[in-house]
């Protein structure tokens, strides 16, 4: 089995409202939000993961401040065991915001790169990934994380 370990940032607004990315798979037409992170690369620590990634992704760069979020799940159809961590993150330069790109994929899955309200979030329909944004994360937020769940634990897919 694979191990997919992932790190991605958590940034907010002045609004308190999320960056998020949406993808779309060229292929299939599914549509999902995520926030800006991705894969580590050999010998690259968590938080260089996250400033390159939200740099690729965003134009932005952001300070990793605190670990916010730990999931897993293990997706069996791919045989990878996924782990992500996700980081509260502070930007400077909100201004240079905009989409940018995965330099691992060919085809582009980032559509658009914007922040979003919990209640837009919801309105829009579509899903959110880790599942743990949608609701929990904003409680969490208002009670600015105190008692809250870090580990967030997945679904097996088979």
């Amino acid at each position: 089995m694979n191990l997919r370990p992932r790190a991605a940032a958590i940034i907010l607004n002045d609004k308190n409202e999320l960056l998020v990315l949406k993808q779309k798979n060229p292929h299939t037409g599914f549509e999902w939000w995520t926030l800006p992170g991705g894969g580590m690369e050999a010998e690259e620590s968590v938080i260089d993961t996250i400033v390159r990634e939200v740099q690729e992704e965003c134009h932005l760069k952001c300070r990793p401040v605190q670990l916010i979020y730990v999931s897993e799940y293990v997706d069996y159809t791919i045989n990878t065991h996924h782990l992500g961590m996700f980081f509260l993150a502070l930007i400077d330069n909100i201004e240079d915001l905009k989409v940018g790109f995965d330099p691992e994929v060919d085809e582009q899955y980032i559509k658009e790169c914007r922040f979003i309200s919990k209640h837009a979030l919801k309105e829009s329909g579509i899903p959110i990934y880790p599942p743990v944004f949608k609701n929990q994360f904003w409680e969490d937020l208002q009670n600015n994380f105190s008692s809250y769940e870090v580990y967030q634990r997945g679904k097996l897919l088979k």
